[in-house]
């Protein structure tokens, strides 16, 4: 079978540049950003990716800021679920394969167990609702697209939530992080070799994948396992100490957010046959390469 070729949506995004770097290298891989398709221009979609010539197409664009789309809802739509709709209909058409990023903020985040891919979905928020609307309408249109599910993102390409807080504690020992809102950090370098073996291993895996690391983690125990990894490192943070709080506490958030979303991650680790890696692993290799560069 010959290579690939890989076309990737989002390439200002964190993802879609660790994405690229990772599948540039093997592949011949071209990434475009808004410049070069522009979600909220959905009629024009057809003809830009008639001209491209790719086998598989993996989004990671979209709108992703909930507390944006609670207040853009319209632009929200247009960015989750409709141009992903059109993306899905040309790639059915001309028998390639896409790959559609969602997130874990399907899920109601109203129960203590985790969220496996057949669970119901019931979002909370307008960010939930048109990334789930963009999960159901990728998957009507092209029935071998995959919808590959994450939650937490973080790595080199774009600062998240572990770069904030070693920021913040260089400066301040007064941290605070919301302990009440549980999901799972997940690295972008760890997605982006899924991702490979799903396209050249599994070329017929369909329908809903997560895609995360293991374990389970909150905004505070993250922010603090950043901080002792940074500490150890020497980094001179102020503290390694971050104060709870809890998640209504954080008024000015225009959008309301599931507290539960670990999602299972077992149907990707009997696809890799490997075990998948716990986070704080992942953050360690991180927080060391980006810190302590050799």
């Amino acid at each position: 079978m010959p290579a690939p070729r890989i076309l990737i949506l989002g390439s200002t995004g964190g993802l879609g540049r660790a994405l690229y770097r990772h599948l540039n290298a093997k592949y011949d891989t071209t990434s475009w950003g808004r410049a070069d398709l522009d979600f909220e221009q959905p009629d024009a979609i057809p003809a830009k990716l008639a001209a491209q010539e790719f086998d598989v197409l993996l989004n990671a664009a979209g709108m992703t800021s909930p507390d944006v789309c609670e207040v853009q809802p319209e632009r929200a739509f247009l960015a989750n679920a409709v141009a992903p709709q059109i993306l899905a209909e040309c790639c059915q058409a001309r028998g390639a394969r896409m790959i559609h990023f969602s997130t874990d903020y399907v899920f109601s985040g109203e129960r203590h167990d985790l969220w496996f891919e057949t669970d119901e979905t019931v979002p909370v928020n307008i960010y939930g609702r048109t990334k789930l609307a963009g999960e159901q309408a990728v998957l009507k249109a092209s029935p071998s697209a995959l919808v590959a599910r994450v939650s937490w993102l973080f790595g080199a390409d774009k600062p998240s939530h572990p770069d904030t807080i070693i920021q913040r504690a260089l400066q301040t020992d007064d941290l605070s992080a919301v302990a009440d809102k549980i999901s799972v950090p997940t690295s972008n370098a760890d997605i982006s070799g899924w991702i490979e073996q799903l396209i050249v291993r599994h070329p017929t895996t369909c329908g809903v994948l997560h895609l995360c690391n293991s374990g389970v983690a909150s905004w505070h125990s993250w922010a603090e396992a950043a901080l002792t990894i940074a500490a150890r490192l020497e980094v001179p943070v102020k503290t390694t100490k971050v104060q709870l709080i809890e998640l209504a506490s954080l008024t000015q958030l225009k959008a309301p957010r599931p507290l539960m979303t670990v999602m299972s991650n077992a149907r990707l680790q009997g696809l890799l046959g490997s075990e998948i890696r716990n986070w704080y692993d992942a953050l360690e290799e991180y927080v060391v390469q980006k810190y302590q560069p050799q």
